[in-house]
């Protein structure tokens, strides 16, 4: 709004100023060839001081400056109009129209005093003795005639003008509460957002601080909602979240018996991402009160438009000051116990505990180990040989992550590759493992004329990674090696029903001539009638299974037939993982396995001890 006001004035002054050097050196000429020099000098004057402030406006942009010069031109060109009465005294005529653009240029308190002006020194001149300054001669009833005119004329225009700038001052007010609105409210649902809440955070535990309060903070996640927004689009997504908000606002609301939160008390910090701010609770066992009720929220799914959709929350709750006393600390303390909840099975509510506290810390120190594992290359690979079972050849080799960074000493990649994931490092770790086992397959191919296949984990993020078929695609082509000698694995708890990008992706990469394996299989939730739909080529058999096969639990022990027979259904191939006996090699070979690994057969080993065994 101010740019466009900006440029209508700037517009208004340059036309205008314009049109009147053109006007005033036009009248200015004529009126020295018609013998009126006194009138004629000053009109060429007026027209020479525009040219001056047309071109300081155009190089400044300075408009105030140019509104001021320009109407002390209009001013001063009247009050000449005025003394020489112009042409057979019409010049007075004149000074209507240039009174009223003198007015419009300006705001409207500029504009008063310019009215003021005019009026004060026209005025003396025509009814005080400074009338003998006049060139032109006005009857006492012409005086009063032209000053009541010009008072009515200019009182117009004044409450035009003052009411454009009221206008204007709506505008910019209706504006500003937008512009409010949208940075410190949720657009979806209205909630304060993020940065608004943080600052209420702050108000309400420096207040807490001085009253010895305690103060409840709930962070809730809804578990599922992403399916929401796959299965039935983002709209009905938004549905879900606005109804969801409305509903807790209802479980909190400030006629609550056991606590009385402010409207304030509730914010939604992104996505399916929620908070409650709960003041002045006794025991921290209030706030679970409050939780349950949350909970209860999805009772037999939560009903939208007509439909039930399968989600719930997970719920973490941290205290102040019994948990921290630092806003930014508390809502971290809350967002940890709800990843705690998650963990739990979700659908539940868990306190912020010193075992979180522990897990947080352990989750910090394998970033800073992630981070630095990635920027001082400290990763290394080893090598899973995988046999055949009908000849005990080498048939495959395996590659797994290992990390030689000092801050993460004692870690497992089952400890660092979900936090990885977690962090987004997971995507150039993924890299970095395709790039250095492709490299060693083209030694291994070269130089040693392996003839099976490099198996290689990938992270199920890639899964919703649009341009990792490609970068494989360029790593394929860059070390010439042909898709069939690669098979990809991914674990079976990466799929979920009806996932369309993922399973995208899985097409994409069966398209390059890749192999894909379901990595664990059996551990997931992979209804087996969906297998017909994933372009799967093996199935790798949880150790769990192996591990259980003389187990007597009956149907444990049947896991590994179980897989087998649908393997056989699906000409798919079986891998076997965790041989550790005798026993269960011979079980697995006599039953139609395909391949075998494990510590019975081989350990992992490092590059040189891989070179050795396959020279054998």
């Amino acid at each position: 709004m101010l740019a466009v006001r900006y440029r209508r004035r700037y517009r208004l002054c340059q036309i205008l100023t314009i049109l009147g050097v053109l006007f005033l050196f036009a009248l200015g000429i004529f009126s020295v060839v018609d013998g009126a020099y006194v009138l004629g000098t000053i009109l060429i004057v007026n027209a020479l001081v525009g040219l001056l402030n047309l071109y300081l406006l155009k190089r400044t942009g300075n408009i105030e400056r140019a509104a001021t010069i320009l109407s002390g031109i209009l001013f001063f060109l009247s009050m000449s109009l005025i003394i020489t009465g112009g042409k057979d005294n019409t010049g007075v005529l004149w000074v209507y129209p240039i009174g009223a653009i003198n007015l419009f240029i300006n705001r409207f308190w500029p504009a008063v005093f310019w009215f003021g002006a005019f009026n004060i020194a026209s005025g003396l001149l025509l009814f005080t003795p400074l009338s003998t300054l006049m060139i032109a001669s006005y009857s006492f009833v012409e005086a009063v005639r032209f000053i009541l005119t010009m008072l009515a004329l200019n009182s117009i225009c004044l409450a035009a003008l003052r009411s454009e700038e009221q206008a204007y001052q709506t505008i910019m007010q209706l504006h500003a509460d937008d512009i409010r609105q949208m940075a410190f409210y949720d657009t979806l649902t209205g909630l304060p957002n993020r940065w608004s809440f943080k600052t209420n955070l702050e108000r309400l535990l420096a207040r807490a601080g001085k009253d010895k309060q305690r103060i409840g903070l709930l962070y809730i996640d809804l578990d599922n909602f992403k399916q929401v927004n796959d299965q039935y689009g983002h709209e009905a997504g938004d549905r879900l979240l606005l109804e969801f908000s409305e509903r807790l606002w209802e479980e909190i609301r400030p006629t609550d018996q056991l606590l009385k939160p402010e409207a304030e008390s509730l914010a939604r910090l992104a996505g399916d991402e929620f908070v409650v701010l709960l003041p002045n609770i006794k025991e921290p066992l209030d706030a679970s009160v409050v939780a349950t009720r949350i909970l209860n929220i999805f009772d037999g799914g939560f009903e939208v438009d007509d439909v039930t959709h399968m989600i719930y929350a997970s719920i973490g709750i941290a205290v102040y000051p019994d948990d921290a006393t630092e806003p930014s600390m508390l809502l971290h303390h809350a967002d940890a116990a709800m990843y705690d909840a998650k963990d739990n099975g979700r659908n539940c509510f868990r306190f912020f505990t010193q075992k979180i506290a522990d897990t947080m810390h352990q989750r910090q120190q394998i970033e800073r180990g992630l981070r630095q594992a990635l920027s001082e290359e400290h990763f290394s690979l080893v090598y899973m040989p995988i046999f055949d079972c009908k000849d005990n050849t080498i048939a495959a080799v395996e590659v797994l992550l290992r990390c030689q960074s000092p801050e993460l000493e004692g870690f497992g990649p089952d400890h660092f590759i979900p936090v990885a994931e977690a962090t987004g490092y997971i995507k150039e770790i993924d890299l970095w493992v395709l790039d250095n086992a492709l490299q060693a397959l083209v030694i291994l191919q070269q130089k040693h004329h392996f003839k099976g296949q490099m198996c290689i984990n990938i992270s199920g993020v890639e899964l919703h990674n649009e341009a990792f078929p490609v970068q494989l695609k360029d790593l394929l082509e860059r070390y010439k090696i042909t898709p069939d000698s690669v098979e990809l694995e991914i674990t079976e708890t990466a799929f979920v029903a009806d996932d369309a990008i993922g399973l995208a992706t899985l097409k994409a990469l069966n398209e390059l001539g890749v192999s894909l394996a379901l990595d664990d299989f059996g551990t997931g939730y992979t209804a087996f009638s969906q297998l017909i739909h994933y372009p799967a080529d093996c199935l790798k058999i949880d150790r769990s299974f192996v591990n259980d096969l003389f187990s007597e639990r009956e149907a444990r022990s049947k896991m590994v037939m179980v897989i087998q027979s649908l393997a056989k259904l699906y000409d798919l191939r079986v891998i076997a993982e965790g041989v550790e006996t005798e026993a269960q090699m011979n079980y697995l070979r006599e039953n139609g396995c395909d391949w075998a690994q494990g510590y019975y057969l081989s350990r992992p080993l490092p590059w040189d001890n891989l070179v050795k065994l396959l020279s054998e």
